[in-house]
């Protein structure tokens, strides 16, 4: 989260000043996947480095990373007509969904079956070569060139990014709302988030048998969801399906802490994956739609940053008050 805020605000000002977006979309992907390839030499390292090794290198390559997801949305926002956001949305979060939940199990089973360092190598190889073969998908996308403001956006530098965040808030009265709305129902989802882990093993006495099941029931729920929710975003709109499924989304932690048994929390984990993708089909492409076309790299970075901020303080808050 700390590296994001840091390369988040300058990627999104340098994008705004490109044309052509899409050669530093691929590169940064590219670059960021190449991290996940160089993994398989680290066992290779003497043995006092591996671990410092393997650290370093996740964090130097998850900048590019960075830089891709700010490129990302823009890129969307592009190809897929405003119109059609909430279906193609939805179907790539399906077969998201299904790829993660029989990858995961197959990883899982491969790790347990092959020797170590070995199982983990051969993973990240297998990985890569997937990673290579969306990489090349991407190159496929016609995408037109973007519309650069004028006059030029302003120069890179810390004052540039202060009034860049000024204006944006005054200019977009739409986007300081949906911003300042978005944080506010983040603080709680975030400062509980790695205090339910904490509360099914320490309090409830959960095994890691009912920790994989409520994590699969997690990950299967919202391919159903996202199947039916998209016909209820382009039937009810945007603004009327995310106001009330958001809500919906904040009572979950309540109902986890007035659970009687861990059967019971199954139960809401899967009602709360049935709801999550309204909130996500509605909730992004309003936000791609309320951010200015020509400035929409700056706008998405500058939003991306204060949810970071907030991601990044509220779980080490959380934390300290469940001491």
């Amino acid at each position: 989260a700390l590296l994001a805020i840091l390369v988040t605000l300058p990627a999104g000002q340098f994008l705004t000043r490109q044309r052509k977006r899409m050669p530093w979309l691929l590169g940064s992907l590219l670059l960021s996947r190449i991290g996940y390839l160089l993994v398989i030499f680290i066992p290779w390292l003497p043995f006092g480095n591996q671990g410092a090794g393997l650290v370093w290198l996740l964090i130097v390559f998850t900048i590019p990373a960075h830089f891709f997801n700010v490129a990302w949305g823009p890129m969307l926002a592009d190809v897929v007509p405003e119109t059609d956001r909430a279906r193609v949305f939805a179907l790539r979060n399906i077969l998201l969904a299904g790829v993660v939940t029989v990858g995961v199990f197959l990883a899982g089973r491969w790790l347990q079956s092959v020797p170590f360092p070995l199982n983990y190598q051969i993973l990240y190889g297998v990985g890569f070569a997937a990673a290579m073969v969306s990489t090349y998908y991407l190159t496929r996308l016609k995408v037109p060139e973007s519309h650069v403001p004028e006059p030029p956006a302003q120069a890179l530098g810390p004052l540039a990014l202060l009034r860049g965040w000024r204006d944006a808030f005054t200019t977009e009265p739409d986007f300081a709302r949906i911003t300042l709305n978005t944080l506010l129902h983040g603080i709680g989802l975030w400062m509980i988030g790695p205090v339910y882990v904490l509360y099914y093993v320490r309090t409830l006495g959960a095994q890691e048998g009912w920790l994989g099941l409520n994590s699969m029931m997690a990950n299967l729920t919202p391919i159903i969801g996202y199947y039916l929710w998209q016909r209820g975003v382009m039937r009810l709109g945007e603004n009327k399906v995310l106001r009330w499924t958001i809500m919906a989304i904040g009572v979950y932690p309540i109902l986890v802490g007035i659970a009687p048994s861990l059967t019971v929390i199954l139960i809401f984990t899967a009602m709360y994956g049935l709801v999550a993708p309204a909130v996500n089909l509605s909730h992004y492409p309003m936000l791609l739609k309320i951010c200015p076309a020509a400035q929409r790299p700056v706008f998405l970075a500058l939003y991306t940053t204060i949810m970071n901020i907030g991601a990044f303080i509220m779980p080490l808050i959380g934390v300290k008050l469940a001491e």
